[in-house]
């Protein structure tokens, strides 16, 4: 059955989804804001507003399409269990699973929002001059030098939280703004969406605030200002919005599971108890009579046969005995003593082939054992392997109960060389541009290992959320697995693990990769195009951008163009640059660091590794920096999961001499009468032909 058949789902969003601030007509009514940038400072809000809440709407209209789609994927999921649960493991297994469902959708929508941030600041990718200024060294130069904004001592290049807050800002001179309204807690810097994040909306829980805002727009609204303000009733104003979007834009779940309507759809056919009972008087006494009876006839007969054959023994009768029953074996007076010799004979045949047949011939032998316990099953492992089964009670087993997988990440997510110490010494007193040209490795070192850091960090955090998924998904199978079996199925499954779980993460990383190369987007690294005029600049003059060409690749129709640096790798991006960058000078000190502060990697880690010194940053990233997993299985943990509820086993079986004996025995009585039958029916049979013949003779 699935799951939509007992459980359901509804998740309760943030009331700004459903409010007005992430309306078209909310939008479209802070794009009227201005009427000319120019006039404007870069942190006014009535340039910057528009983009904010158009990404907050995104960031709703995403959350709730995931969650729309993931609700529908998992209760179209089959529910398999062999039995009925009890209600309080039922419903405890389901919320379980309700909760890691939950948390791997929350990582499917967080994914691709933390890839565009970690690129867009390694890349330093040029927005509207909120990361980045432009500088004339000297009018005659057409060149133009981007620089990295800085907020308040905090370099754009260094790091995407540099912001400051938003305001209505008027204009005392060319240069010179001042804030006459400050948008509280509502922030603008380096990054659109990193100051999106760290910013809260209380502002807008205050309609009173926004009809003044409204007032200091190029096309106020006036008294025709209809748009509603938050509830401070139904959210915390001051909560700020990356805590919103961390939990999917969800305020909460409501989440019901039906133990009736699992019951009735699992309709079971019947139900078996169990209980430990003591035998009552009457039994006792019954039993006791039945024992009693049965020994008593027995003894009788045997003593009396004791006796029978001393007194035989004493009046020497045995041996006169003997020779009489000889005697008349063999020598026949009447139709009787006929039947009996033919019996005798028929006798003697039956039970010599019986006895052939019982002591020289196999016979497949069945056993069943109920409930065994581990130790017996082990034993019965090494003795019956092939033909050993047993079926399991429960035949849905989470991994996570027998299962311990632990992935070993290379040596560089671990390094110094994903530290922050690092990139501010490669930052060193910043001015890159100035110091480097973009053929020198240092003018982009900084993005190149701040973007190995983030890769480093989501690539953790994929692998640990997609092991998470594994290890709660169930093993579902009537019959237990033998130990080879069970490691043939972890293999494959890890297999299957190492091909797919990659796919999540580097689709995304190549769509925006692509998308930067389609849309030639700026790198305030200086990396990609430069910036010149074609005169002498002076008042209104007029700029435009040149490809910068890395050996005979133009990053003006291609966005891989690189080249070697120094032992690295340079490009038309940090990312294209890093992704193509071999490990060999992380292992040497002259290439990587030659004042030695920072030393470079160990190389003995080599011998353990699976990755050479020639192999690139790519395909190491195509592993999400993996390199090995470490595998913890426990068989004994999978058989106590099962609870075999029986196990039965097959074996040919040779029957000895004392077998064959009791077979004899036992089949005695049952052959004397058949062959005194068949002497019988013999006998009567030739002596009726023979009185018919002599009959007719003498007529």
């Amino acid at each position: 059955m699935t799951y939509a058949n007992f459980i359901t789902i509804q998740p309760s969003y943030h009331q700004v989804c459903s409010s007005d601030l992430v309306s078209s007509q909310w939008i479209q009514y802070n794009t009227r804001a201005t009427n000319d940038t120019s006039s404007y400072t870069y942190f006014d809000y009535r340039i910057n507003s528009q983009p904010q809440f158009q990404l907050l709407a995104m960031f709703c209209q995403q959350a709730q399409q995931i969650v729309d789609n993931g609700i529908k994927t998992f209760l179209q999921t089959q529910f398999i269990s062999s039995q009925i649960n009890s209600q309080d493991l039922f419903e405890s297994k389901i919320n379980l699973l309700i909760s890691d469902w939950r948390t791997l959708i929350l990582n499917r929508y967080l994914r691709p929002i933390n890839i565009i941030r970690t690129i867009s600041q390694g890349n330093l990718l040029m927005n509207s001059g909120l990361n980045n200024n432009f500088s004339i060294t000297n009018s005659t130069n057409k060149n133009i030098k981007i620089l990295p904004r800085i907020y308040s001592n905090c370099s754009c290049a260094l790091s995407s939280q540099c912001m400051q807050f938003m305001a209505i800002f008027t204009q005392i001179s060319a240069t010179v703004f001042i804030p006459i309204f400050e948008i509280r807690n509502f922030y603008i810097g380096c990054s659109s969406i990193e100051s999106l994040l760290k910013s809260t909306l209380e502002t807008f829980y205050n309609r009173s605030a926004m009809l003044e805002i409204d007032q200091y727009l190029y096309a106020p609204l006036g008294s025709s200002f209809n748009f509603s303000a938050l509830n401070p009733k139904l959210s915390l104003p001051n909560e700020t919005i990356e805590t919103i979007v961390n939990r999917l834009m969800i305020d909460s779940w409501s989440s019901n599971v039906s133990f009736s309507s699992y019951y009735q759809r699992c309709a079971p056919l019947s139900c078996t108890i169990e209980y430990i009972g003591k035998n009552n008087i009457l039994d006792v006494v019954a039993s006791l009579i039945g024992i009693f009876g049965g020994l008593s006839v027995g003894l009788k007969l045997f003593f009396i046969l004791i006796l029978r054959s001393s007194e035989k023994i004493r009046n020497n009768l045995l041996f006169i005995a003997m020779k009489t029953v000889i005697k008349n074996l063999f020598i026949c007076y009447n139709q009787q003593q006929m039947i009996t010799r033919l019996q005798i004979f028929f006798l003697t045949i039956s039970l010599y082939c019986i006895f052939l047949y019982s002591t020289y011939t196999t016979q497949l032998i069945t056993v069943e054992i109920n409930k065994p316990t581990y130790s017996t099953y082990k034993s019965l492992s090494l003795n019956y392997s092939q033909s050993l089964q047993c079926f399991c009670s429960d035949i849905s087993i989470p991994y996570k109960s027998f299962l311990t997988i632990k992935p070993r990440f290379h040596d560089l997510c671990s390094s110094q060389f994903v530290s922050q110490d690092w990139i501010n010494y490669l930052y060193g007193e910043g001015n890159l541009v100035y110091r480097y040209s973009f053929i020198d490795f240092r003018a982009s070192a900084v993005g190149q290992f701040q973007l190995l850091t983030s890769l480093c960090e989501i690539s953790q955090e994929t692998i640990n959320t997609s092991l998470v998924q594994l290890l709660t998904s169930d093993y579902n199978d009537r019959q237990l697995l033998s130990e080879q079996r069970l490691d043939q199925l972890i293999q494959t499954q890890i297999n299957q693990f190492q091909l797919v779980t990659p796919n999540s993460l580097l689709n995304n990383l190549n769509l925006i990769r692509e998308t930067l190369g389609a849309n030639m987007i700026i790198s305030v690294w200086s990396v990609n195009w430069l910036i010149a005029t074609e005169s002498i600049i002076n008042s209104g003059w007029t700029a435009h951008s040149i490809p910068i060409v890395y050996g005979k690749c133009n990053c003006g129709s291609s966005c891989t163009c690189t080249q070697s640096s120094q032992g690295m790798m340079v490009g038309c991006y940090p990312l294209e640059s890093l992704l193509q960058t071999t490990l060999q000078c992380f292992y040497n000190q002259s290439c990587i660091d030659s004042t030695n502060k920072f030393t470079q990697l160990n190389i003995s880690s080599l011998k353990t590794s699976q990755y050479q010194m020639s192999t690139t940053i790519q395909s190491i990233l195509n592993n999400l920096m993996v390199e090995e997993y470490i595998i913890n299985k426990s068989y004994e943990n999978y058989f106590n999961q099962c609870a075999p509820s029986s196990c039965s086993y097959n074996y040919m079986k040779k029957y000895q001499i004392t077998e064959g004996i009791i077979n004899l025995i036992s089949l005695y009585s049952g052959l004397v009468i058949l062959t005194r039958c068949l002497s019988t029916i013999l006998i009567k049979l030739c002596s009726y032909k023979s009185n018919r013949i002599t009959i007719e003779i003498t007529e």
